[in-house]
């Protein structure tokens, strides 16, 4: 599950390939450069709800088996042992000075206006193999141009809406997220030190256009972290908001800045 925040998001980002190749098997690189922020909130999920994602070969992985489980989920089944048997969930937004989608840029001089790419993703691992291969949910990115983008190299994403500002007379941040039907705010802000943050790779399985199924290897080198306060508020009535609100917990954090990150995918 990303250690980032969500998430979302090693070493120097590789040359861009080619949107289109002869290999259909190989498909479009995206980059991220200059993180401004990224931060994930950590949940667990009901087993029934996180199976819509409906992908075959793979195996949803309960809490009491995740060896990487976030440490805060880990005291929130300590506690309640009931929820051991729920899946381990991470909602990862970045936003980032530059995103590139399969050879097109977004990005510009307006902070406000900076791109954002947001995952939902349960922990899961192939069946057979055994091997770690988390399942994206929901792809969801700012922008009419990232979503045209991402249709052109048949990837399936979303539509998001965010804003970010400043909390009047005070140092909070104030972050304004929608997905689909699901409301997010959060209002907080970075404490304590700067650490410095180890490059973070995962592999996911994302659904495409036209019953595509990718394999995303994602690789995120952050130039720091810091902890997080403050509040998140869920509203809404779709599958994201009913997995958020039921959840024994919601952790925000750490929050990331700096650095870049990439999205491989292949089939």
């Amino acid at each position: 599950m990303l250690g980032l925040a969500a998430a979302v998001w090693c070493g120097v980002a590789a040359p861009l390939v080619a949107q289109e190749r002869s290999d259909d098997r190989v498909g479009s690189v995206w980059t991220i450069r200059g993180l401004s922020t990224g931060q994930c909130v950590r949940f667990l999920v009901e087993p029934g709800r996180a199976r819509r994602g409906d992908y075959e070969n793979v195996r949803l992985l309960p809490a009491s088996q995740d060896e990487s489980l976030h440490s805060a989920l880990r005291g929130a089944i300590e506690g309640q042992p009931e929820f051991a048997t729920w899946i381990p969930s991470s909602l990862c937004l970045f936003y980032s000075d530059v995103l590139t989608v399969g050879g097109r840029r977004f990005g510009g001089k307006d902070p406000r206006k900076r791109p954002m790419i947001g995952m939902w993703i349960v922990a899961a691992t192939e069946k057979g193999s055994g091997a770690r291969r988390d399942v994206l949910l929901d792809f969801v990115a700012v922008g009419g141009g990232v979503s045209q983008a991402a249709a052109n190299a048949k990837v399936k994403l979303g539509e998001a809406q965010s804003s970010v500002s400043k909390v009047p007379r005070t140092d909070n941040d104030l972050y304004e997220v929608r997905i689909g039907d699901t409301r997010l705010t959060w209002n907080g802000r970075a404490v304590g030190d700067s650490t410095r943050v180890e490059p973070i790779q995962e592999s996911w399985l994302g659904k495409g256009t036209s019953g595509t199924v990718w394999r995303i290897q994602a690789a995120f080198k952050p130039e720091w972290s810091r902890a997080l306060v403050g509040m998140l508020k869920v509203e809404g009535k779709d599958d994201l908001a009913k997995a958020l609100k039921a959840s024994p917990i919601r952790f925000v954090g750490p929050v990331y800045r700096g650095g870049e990150g990439e999205l491989r995918f292949s089939r």
